[in-house]
């Protein structure tokens, strides 16, 4: 006579388990349900990532505050609550704007809150609806990042006199000359 066999064993109950724990190691983390507040935003590929948040239709502004520890996201003026840790706070950052001529340091205006709370601004960079940026240069630990063309990322460079350089020569070519 046969005996039927009404349940697993506890090693082919163990032998499934592993299975789903290693299948689950293995292809899991492809489809981690990361928020754009958790991603890790490169600094040369900043104005990318902005420009990807905001569309074709909507003017992106970052506001990096006080001692640039924390970077807030503006939509069309609006808050968004969001906000990105793109510098070391107390780090020097500096920032210029290339007149067409040279580069020159950009002190940016307060950021107001409200009516009656401001911060100061440490560094601003803005993506306008038609997909312009303002050619801004920013010197950040040891490394000076070009951000010319939104639909780019950054060039960098060693020293801002490299930079300068590189954008003259640019500039020179562009006219043809």
């Amino acid at each position: 006579m046969s005996r039927v066999r009404s349940a697993f064993t506890l090693f082919e109950l163990l032998l499934v388990l592993l299975l789903i724990v290693i299948s689950y190691g293995l292809f899991a983390q492809n489809f981690s349900m990361r928020t754009p507040e958790e991603e890790s935003v490169k600094l040369e590929k900043l104005n990318l990532y902005l420009a990807k948040i905001g569309g074709d239709k909507n003017l992106v502004s970052l506001r990096c505050i006080d001692d640039c520890g924390e970077c807030r996201l503006l939509i069309n003026g609006k808050d968004t609550n969001m906000t990105l840790s793109i510098f070391e706070k107390d780090n020097a950052v500096n920032a210029y704007y290339y007149d067409g001529k040279r580069l020159e340091k950009i002190v940016f205006d307060d950021y107001y809150i409200d009516e009656y709370k401001r911060e100061k601004v440490c560094f601003r960079m803005d993506i306008y609806p038609n997909g312009s940026n303002d050619k801004l240069v920013l010197d950040y630990k040891g490394k000076v990042y070009l951000f010319e063309n939104y639909m780019e990322s950054g060039r960098v460079f060693d020293t801002v006199a490299n930079t300068q350089n590189f954008l003259e020569k640019y500039q020179l070519e562009a006219r043809g000359r």
